[in-house]
């Protein structure tokens, strides 16, 4: 009977222990990320745009997404950097094209910060966080394959969206990473209605003043998401919310964070 009654207790003190167990994991278990605010060049809007800084700053407030334009060297290595010319960034007025890898790593930003290349990225983040990286030269196509390789090397195909201002240099891409979404950027309804016959583009990024309900609706009947950029104006946030956009860029991910937290 003693024995019995001592089984028992085990099976009791085990399944409360399971029961506690469960309950910690639930309760500690971190909330999803906010699928709609992609952080634009990190937290540029308080940091330096596409520095260390700025994109820590982007991720201590919660972001999933931060974004990378990407320029290539002299030598073909992809460094981040929203211009083609270095001067914005450093005040050295020369495109970072003609520059060597010694050149562009000798720059420093206002607050004494290197220009980044887009394999010291994926080294410090890796798959803990999720890019929205821009092929961002004119002729990006020489871009695509050492982002290829960079992606293969660290295994981050599934982090990553994929965009650009032309969409020769996405067609490519389909064929390597098939399954990685792919964001065409546009400024007209022309470049709307042509992005939108175009089977491998699975993301309309439009500018802003092509947020509307029909463009909304238009693109999403066409099985596609909706983004924008740029949003920064709480008036603006909201309004993208109400139509119902997939996502938008923004400087200020804080307040985007907020936003959706208490709005949508």
């Amino acid at each position: 009977m003693y024995k019995k009654k001592r089984n028992i207790f085990k099976l009791i003190s085990l399944l409360l222990f399971i029961l506690l167990v469960g309950t910690l994991i639930i309760a500690f278990k971190p909330d999803p990320k906010n699928d709609h605010v992609i952080s634009h060049r990190g937290a540029s809007g308080e940091e330096i745009e596409h520095t260390f800084k700025a994109y820590d700053l982007a991720l201590e407030y919660g972001t999933k997404y931060i974004e990378q334009d990407l320029v290539r060297s002299k030598e073909g290595t992809l460094y981040v950097s929203h211009e083609e010319n270095a001067e914005p960034l450093t005040g050295v007025n020369k495109d970072y094209k003609y520059m060597t890898d010694d050149e562009i790593n000798e720059l420093r930003t206002d607050d004494n910060q290197h220009i980044l290349k887009l394999e010291d990225v994926f080294k410090k983040y890796g798959d803990d966080t999720h890019y929205a990286i821009e092929l961002k030269e004119q002729d990006n196509k020489g871009a695509i394959k050492p982002f290829e390789e960079l992606v293969k090397k660290y295994d981050l195909a599934d982090n990553i969206i994929v965009q650009a201002r032309n969409k020769e240099a996405l067609e490519p891409i389909v064929s390597t990473f098939p399954d990685m979404p792919k964001l065409i950027l546009v400024n007209t309804e022309e470049e709307l209605n042509d992005a939108l016959k175009q089977d491998y583009i699975d993301i309309i990024g439009a500018n802003s003043d092509l947020m509307n309900k029909s463009n909304v609706e238009k693109v999403h009947d066409n099985g596609k998401e909706f983004s924008v950029f740029t949003l920064d104006d709480n008036d603006e946030i909201k309004r993208g919310i109400d139509l119902n956009i997939d996502s938008y860029f923004t400087n200020f991910t804080a307040k985007a964070l907020t936003i959706e937290d208490n709005y949508r």
